[in-house]
């Protein structure tokens, strides 16, 4: 079975359209003064989750030995002074990379060809100015060249 190829180059957007605009950003109601109750009321709320919070740590607190707050405050104490030494000798090595210029590709700018496309198919190009205020581009196969042409105004 022999499939069916498109006489000329298929239209993936109208063309005869007029351009869609972005959407109008939504418009919000103005925002009227909370009342006195109300962050009074916040206020509150947040007095007594903070008043939890120190209860419960109250009773951490009592119930632990000296001993073992001893050793979890300095638990909290090498894992600081860890991260802290750690993030001090990386940044040194970063500097110290930055400053022989030597980062590798990854910050490397790489330049682009318009030769050929990915599959190494040679690109017929027309200039630039012409294709930026073009209303429609078509790209078509022109043998074993992948060719972008402009439509004429009459096409449209």
């Amino acid at each position: 079975m022999r499939l069916a190829h498109p006489v000329g180059p298929i239209r993936f957007t109208p063309s005869r359209v007029a351009p869609i605009s972005p959407p109008a950003p939504l418009e919000h109601a103005a925002a009227g003064v909370p009342s006195i109750i109300g962050q009074a009321g916040v206020w509150v709320l947040v007095a007594l989750g903070w008043a939890v919070f120190i209860a419960w740590w109250a009773v951490v607190l009592q119930r632990e030995s000296a001993r073992s707050f001893g050793v979890a405050l300095g638990l909290l104490a090498a894992t600081l002074l860890a991260s802290a030494t750690a993030m001090s000798l990386w940044t040194r090595h970063n500097i110290r990379v930055a400053r022989r210029g030597k980062r590798g590709m990854s910050s490397l700018y790489i330049p682009m060809r318009w030769e050929r496309d990915t599959l190494g198919r040679p690109l017929d190009l027309p200039a630039p100015e012409i294709v930026r205020t073009a209303a429609e581009v078509r790209v078509v196969l022109r043998g074993s060249t992948k060719a972008y042409l402009i439509a004429d105004v009459e096409d449209l």
